[in-house]
């Protein structure tokens, strides 16, 4: 393969490193019109298939992973007899190159492990172990937003076979012991891993160097965890402690998550941390309680009718006529970044870029990958069943959106000023899980409140066009829900400076509450022993400052129940009109409460609470007391 030559649909413009696992190209995509990371198996190996199924497993593990601190696989496949996978490119270094000066700041180096520390974590959920955790497989931008890569080494963690001929795949540098002495290999190897890599960004010097593999394999098994601190006295003693407890010769002394390990490493370069390292882990929404009436006091016969979708949330008093959903599709500034991947073998021979700096190929002057003047195009007003709402403000209308968004330590984020259709006019945006996310809060009319709490939430996802589409949702708390598509169409450049600049903001913070998702089985028991049981589907979304969110609870029929999550607690209070089982109606208020479980947990199988059905006065129904139980049964 040469520069200038074609290799199927793409154009190969340069070589940017060469390792035991293949070659990478900056390369041109015909079909998308981006400049890709090109990835291809070397010819040598085109026959191997254990090297042929450790590149297939690569492009399938990193591809499954929606992390923004795992490098986004576009494709993957095989071209005139060599696979290849192609990813964004990053304009940056690999952290292997940025040590060769040296140790960095205490604070940058945790910086730098809390976003690997996500990426794994993200691995890890999903059942893979890296397993070749090391400077050379993170990359790093200028503004210090880092990557893992290399995932060609990467395995379910029940999966075993396709090591190495030496027996074990991953550097030795930063081998857990139990690799080498038994070849358990789990998260906590890479937990190990990660806090050798720690070690070396605060002191410029691999946990246990050596000029010979017995040197540091012996360092492994049977020297004490370095400590920082003696090598560099400014560093915080509290890391000496991180250190230790993360490079314990026991797997089961380790912390358990990667998260645990980043959290302790924050706490030790800075005073408490606050946000989702100081909060419960998860947590499960309730779903809404059956209205037992029945015209007699012997307690609930049947399951009381949920809405089937109530009624869309009016408008927020503040500003007439605002926008009530944003989805569908949008297209943005695609900005691809070039990036030095290097490709290492099992033992980090091959070379490694020092950092790619080609230009990004796009004249318009906006940097971020969110950034410029754009159409937002929002669809039909729509109930939350599917089902069009038809008044005058519920057709489907076109503004323009001014945003502008950074990378940094503090993942991607975008500021934006709507046009003044849409409920808010100032915006933050959140990249997660490769979703662009915003969640505010107004004021508007539901059913018989006329100054009810309104959500407001936008969901915008890249799409393979080169577009980002998604939806807009609008829900109150008492129950009322609306949704939109919409379209977000780049169209000019944006005079940043009047924007609020995203790397100012503080990082979004991770609610326990968001891990309420999936679908649940919700049972009522009522006092006389009554149960009853219904499924529903839980979403829940946050504000990013993570202390309250709205979780919405659908069941089969589009209709469903709100709850409010904050202090710890899920509440719903819900006023609605109740058919009485000996007749009538009623104006009922449903109230119930579901405490955050401990310890938290991610996601939450079981969740437990109590409410009650207070029936409204001189009707047929009756009020009742009532205990809820979630038992969560899958995604």
């Amino acid at each position: 393969m040469e520069h200038g030559t074609p290799f199927g649909r793409y154009e190969l413009l340069d070589l940017l490193g060469r390792g035991g696992m293949g070659e990478v190209w900056r390369a041109y995509d015909t079909a998308t019109e981006r400049v890709v990371a090109l990835k291809v198996l070397p010819v040598q190996f085109a026959g191997d298939a254990v090297f042929q199924e450790r590149f297939r497993r690569e492009a399938r593990s990193a591809a499954a992973l929606d992390e923004p601190h795992v490098v986004p696989i576009y494709d993957f496949g095989e071209i005139d007899g060599r696979l290849y996978v192609t990813m964004r490119l990053i304009k940056g270094r690999d952290l292997h190159s940025i040590l060769r000066d040296g140790a960095i700041s205490a604070d940058r180096a945790v910086a730098i492990i809390d976003q690997i520390g996500a990426a794994l974590h993200a691995a890890h959920q999903a059942g893979l172990v890296h397993r070749d955790v090391k400077p050379s497989n993170i990359l790093v931008t200028d503004d210090d937003f880092a990557y893992l890569i290399d995932f060609g080494i990467a395995r379910a963690a029940n999966q075993t076979g396709l090591t190495s001929t030496a027996g074990v795949i991953g550097t030795w540098a930063y081998l857990a012991p139990e690799r080498v002495s038994t070849g358990q290999t789990d998260a906590r190897a890479d937990i190990y891993a990660l806090t050798c890599v720690l070690y070396e960004c605060l002191t410029g010097s691999q946990p246990f160097p050596g000029d010979s593999l017995e040197q540091q394999v012996g360092g492994h098994l049977a020297l004490p965890p370095p400590r920082p601190s003696d090598r560099l006295p400014d560093t915080p003693s509290e890391l000496d402690t991180v250190v230790a407890r993360g490079m314990a010769k026991n797997p089961d002394d380790r912390y358990a998550t990667t998260r645990e390990l980043t959290r302790a490493a924050r706490a030790a370069v800075s005073a408490p941390v606050t946000g989702p390292n100081t909060l419960p882990a998860t947590a499960v929404a309730p779903l809404a309680p059956p209205s037992p009436q029945d015209g007699t006091l012997t307690g609930p016969t049947q399951h009381a009718p949920v809405p089937r979708s109530p009624n869309a949330p009016g408008p927020a008093k503040s500003r007439k006529g605002r926008l009530i959903a944003l989805g569908s599709t949008a297209a943005v500034l695609a900005v691809v970044v070039v990036a030095t991947i290097a490709l290492t073998n099992s033992d980090d021979h091959g070379t490694s870029p020092r950092g790619a700096t080609t230009a990004a190929p796009t004249a318009l002057p906006n940097t971020g990958p969110f950034t410029g003047t754009f159409t937002a195009a929002a669809g039909q007003r729509l109930m939350w069943d599917g089902s069009p709402l038809g008044s005058a403000g519920d057709a489907a209308y076109s503004e323009s959106w001014k945003l502008r968004s950074a990378c940094s330590a503090n993942g991607c984020v975008a500021t934006a000023v709507t046009g003044g259709r849409y409920a808010v006019k100032d915006l933050v945006f959140d990249d997660a899980d490769g979703n662009w996310v915003a969640v505010s809060t107004t004021r508007g009319k539901c059913r018989a409140r006329d100054d009810d709490e309104v959500w407001n939430v936008i969901v915008l996802r890249p799409q393979p066009n080169g577009s980002m589409g998604g939806e807009f949702t609008q829900i109150t708390a008492n129950g009322c829900a609306s949704k939109r598509t919409a379209t977000l169409t780049r169209t000019a450049d944006a005079d940043i400076s009047r924007l609020a600049d995203p790397t100012k903001l503080a990082r979004r913070v991770i609610s326990p509450a968001a891990a309420l998702r999936g679908s649940y089985k919700q049972q009522v028991t009522y006092p006389n022993g009554n149960k009853f049981t219904h499924t529903e589907t839980v979403r829940t979304d946050c504000l990013r400052t993570g202390d309250r969110c709205i979780s919405r609870l659908t069941n089969e029929k589009g209709g469903g129940e709100t709850l409010v999550f904050g202090n710890g607690a899920w509440t719903r209070n819900e006023v609605f009109d109740s058919p009485c089982p000996s007749g009538g109606s009623s104006i009922d208020t449903w109230t119930s409460t579901l405490p955050l479980p401990t310890p938290p947990q991610d996601p939450i199988p079981t969740l437990t609470g109590h409410g009650y059905d207070e029936a409204g006065p001189g009707t047929k129904c009756h009020s009742w007391p009532f205990e809820i139980l979630l038992n969560r049964t899958g995604d």
